[in-house]
């Protein structure tokens, strides 16, 4: 399995997700494509009761698992959509909102 952001070109191997994981995965995808409002999609991907900290020990291990990197780039993407965050040009530079 493997997350592909189509926008940016971000490619991220879900391979090694425990069946609770890609659950997860599958719930947050499915909220994105719904185009949920942002915060609301922040609040369940890295809120208190996210999959993403169960048996992980530490920050850094959390930051550099694939499901973490999954869902920030779709919570980054769904902010630009939303008008919430600026996007950037096709140079990568900042847009001007």
């Amino acid at each position: 399995m493997e997350y592909n952001n189509l926008h940016t070109g971000v490619r991220i191997n879900l391979g090694g997700l425990t069946k609770v994981e890609e659950q997860f995965y599958r719930q947050a995808l499915r909220r994105f494509r719904e185009n949920t409002n942002w915060p609301d999609f922040d609040d369940f991907a890295f809120g208190m009761r996210s999959r993403i900290y169960a048996g992980r020990r530490s920050h850094l291990e959390v930051l550099k698992h694939p499901l973490y990197l999954a869902l920030k780039d779709m919570s980054l993407q769904l902010g630009v959509q939303q008008g919430r965050i600026a996007g950037r040009d096709e140079e990568g530079r900042k847009a001007i909102a």
